[in-house]
């Protein structure tokens, strides 16, 4: 797996924003893109997985497809991928019914990020490692945990939470060398060339 900026974005206020943000994602140069929506129906996020795909197609780039959450949704999307949470069906479990499709799992302490590889994780994201504007946190991890990972976990490893612009060197600093983000990139006033400075910058830390 050789993603560096993962970016998570929820189903949008509606279909035609949901296409224009993806599409600009896509242009900026993501490669992964999950569909992360807490309040959206089933129908809904199914059928924005499925735009999703269509977009990435469309495109003619190689952009992963992540859903979150739901194994059934991201199997009856044709995604590439699902993530879960620590109290999700752990990834072993779910790998018999996913088959190869790749399996995340969020990973908040060093510890947990063992537990992910030994459970058959195909990678971690790793965090949270600042406050966040989109997702409440009644804590954070800061970046000691992060060097733990980038010396000992073998399978990608991704930081998120809070990650901001003037932040991301610091986090790249600490050996991690991916980075999952989403309103710093999605609720930015150009999500295309925002997206495209964050690749340039983490590329800018060779893996």
């Amino acid at each position: 797996m050789n993603a560096r900026l993962y970016v998570l974005m929820d189903v949008c206020r509606s279909e035609t924003a949901f296409i224009q943000t993806a599409d600009a994602l896509i242009a900026g140069g993501a490669d992964v893109i999950q569909l992360r929506d807490k309040t959206a129906a089933d129908p809904v996020l199914l059928s924005r997985s499925r735009i999703l795909k269509d977009r990435m197609a469309a495109a003619g780039k190689n952009v992963l497809l992540i859903m979150n959450d739901r194994p059934d949704l991201a199997m009856l999307a044709e995604a590439d991928g699902v993530h879960l949470g620590q109290d999700d069906l752990p990834p072993d479990a779910v790998r018999k019914i996913a088959g190869k499709m790749l399996i995340g799992v969020s990973a908040h302490s060093i510890e947990q990020a063992r537990q992910a590889t030994v459970d058959g994780a195909d990678y971690i994201g790793i965090g949270p490692v600042f406050y966040s504007e989109t997702k409440y946190f009644s804590h954070v991890i800061g970046l000691d945990p992060l060097r733990q990972v980038a010396a000992e976990i073998a399978v990608p490893a991704f930081a998120i939470g809070g990650i901001t612009r003037e932040r991301l060197t610091d986090v790249l600093q600490t050996g991690i060398r991916r980075i999952a983000v989403s309103s710093a990139v999605v609720q930015s006033a150009n999500p295309e060339q925002t997206a495209a400075t964050w690749k340039q910058v983490i590329a800018s830390f060779p893996l």
